[in-house]
């Protein structure tokens, strides 16, 4: 016969247990900011070291004054980014990613964020997070001809100031 103090106890440790799981699980990790000149390629990275094999890789891009659109996503292999003109790469061990924009514009001045997630969860973002870890965007500056400066002002704010982003077609068809 169990005592109400053992399954409480029991129960105690499964919550600490699957706290802990969820807590050390996919934390993406991704640059504060990455600078370019217009019409220069540009590289902006995401570490994501224990994504599992049933995780997909998402990308999306805040404009300022904008919620986050959907870029593209993946679940192992490189795939060809429209709109920026650019592509998604994944290393073999799918520990990182990189999106790599070929010819960025000032107009794709803008917060990038990567995700991890499975197709059921569909990740949606908010301010330094995603759905299952802490990851605060890369800033993508990219001046009008000259010399960069390091963001700040609304490119710096879209990151603090976000409250909730609604979610956006997370899963175009593959």
């Amino acid at each position: 016969m169990k005592f109400p103090w053992e399954k409480r106890d029991f129960l105690s440790f499964l919550l600490l247990f699957f706290s802990a799981v969820a807590v050390s699980r996919a934390q993406v990790q991704q640059d504060p900011s990455a600078e370019t000149s217009e019409g220069t390629g540009i590289n902006i990275t995401c570490s994501h070291p224990n994504i599992r094999s049933d995780e997909y890789i998402y990308w999306y891009r805040q404009l300022p004054g904008r919620g986050p659109a959907f870029l593209v996503s993946t679940i192992k292999s490189s795939k060809k980014v429209p709109d920026p003109e650019g592509q998604l790469s994944v290393s073999a061990d799918r520990r990182s990613s990189a999106l790599w924009l070929k010819q960025p514009r000032l107009r794709d001045a803008a917060v990038y964020y990567c995700a991890v997630g499975t197709r059921e969860q569909e990740p949606g973002l908010r301010p330094g997070t995603n759905l299952i870890g802490r990851g605060g965007g890369t800033v993508a500056f990219v001046p009008a001809g000259g010399a960069a400066a390091p963001p700040s002002g609304p490119a710096r704010a879209a990151i603090a100031d976000m409250e909730h982003v609604p979610r956006t077609a997370p899963h175009p068809p593959q």
